[in-house]
């Protein structure tokens, strides 16, 4: 006689399991942001308990989606590599994690795609919307006036940003605080005494640049604030200048070179001179003198991405965007 075949755990015992309606898991699946926090932990310990699968291949069938969201990256021929920013790597595979984990409980996927040599960003959007192989697409880096948010707005197509959007345009995004974030370190290094900094920021338009500039400032007056565009740029500078309090970099790399440069100069960083950077990098903790530094959250900031794609979706009204607040890690640099 065969053996009788294992029936497939069902959204149905997943319900029974938590004590909730079998809407409410599916909710959980698909929409967690419309279920009540402990409500979505409840239903998650139900399903890793029972091995629940969800059937991707008929839920698509049966609402007309891909159940996978799209997150192009698009690297031009300055940034492609970029050594002057060793951490973006890391920066990248850290959100991606994230957000690969954060679809993976409500059944999605994440596909990532980059454009063929002379294609813009924007092409690769026509061509993920045309095949119909994604149903939103995170944007990354957003500008003030974004010409990658006034397509997907124009053609009417979810999206979620990493950065903040125009007024004109849905507010479906989820962006760093950067000015509070900064404004921390500065009340920190005025706690440890410090009374002149200077502060090593990037050469660039993008927002963050200006954000982090501007907290730290209003919170510490006497600064000199500087701009690069490349690391050595920063060594050079470091390797002149009459040492202030402390280096305050808006990012780890300009920070650890700041570091080197200052330990060259037989000045002990921490003690001498204070040093903090923004991000924390992996390598910002394993370094001779440990890295003060702002942690930005990836995980947050992924799951936070991917509930607010659901939200757009589902065609669900506007809300305001999030700002995640990137935490102070004391080392010994400050």
């Amino acid at each position: 006689m065969a053996a009788e075949k294992p029936r497939r755990t069902t959204v149905a015992d997943v319900a029974r399991l938590a004590g909730v309606s079998a809407m409410t898991v599916s909710n959980v699946l698909n929409a967690p942001h419309r279920v009540a926090p402990p409500t979505v932990q409840t239903v998650r310990a139900a399903i890793e308990e029972l091995g629940y699968i969800p059937n991707h291949a008929a839920r698509a069938l049966s609402s007309g989606r891909s159940q996978v969201i799209g997150l192009p990256l698009y690297f031009d021929d300055e940034t492609d590599g970029d050594s002057e920013n060793p951490g973006l790597g890391g920066f990248l595979h850290g959100l991606l994690g994230g957000l690969v984990k954060a679809a993976a409980v409500s059944g999605y996927g994440v596909h990532v795609a980059t454009p063929t040599d002379g294609a813009t960003e924007i092409a690769l959007y026509e061509k993920l919307i045309a095949a119909r192989q994604v149903d939103a697409i995170v944007v990354l880096e957003t500008m003030p006036h974004d010409e990658r948010i006034e397509f997907l707005s124009r053609r009417r197509f979810p999206f979620v940003a990493f950065g903040r959007t125009a007024a004109e345009h849905r507010q479906c995004w989820v962006d760093v605080d950067n000015e509070a974030s900064m404004a921390g370190i500065a009340a920190h290094l005025r706690s440890t005494g410090r009374e002149r900094a200077v502060y090593l920021g990037t050469d660039s338009p993008l927002p963050w640049v200006h954000q982090r500039q501007d907290g730290f400032v209003r919170e510490f007056p006497a600064t000199v604030a500087r701009s690069f565009g490349s690391l050595e740029a920063v060594a050079t500078y470091v390797e002149d200048v009459e040492p202030p309090d402390v280096f305050v970099a808006d990012n780890d790399a300009f920070a650890v070179v700041a570091m080197r440069t200052l330990q060259r100069r037989g000045i002990t960083v921490g003690r001498d001179v204070a040093v903090t950077g923004f991000n924390d990098f992996p390598f910002a903790s394993m370094l001779d003198t440990p890295l003060t530094t702002a942690r930005i959250p990836l995980q947050d900031i992924a799951k936070c991405l991917f509930e607010r794609a659901l939200r757009e979706i589902s065609g669900e009204p506007d809300e305001p965007g999030r700002l995640v607040t990137a935490p102070l890690v004391v080392r010994a640099s400050a």
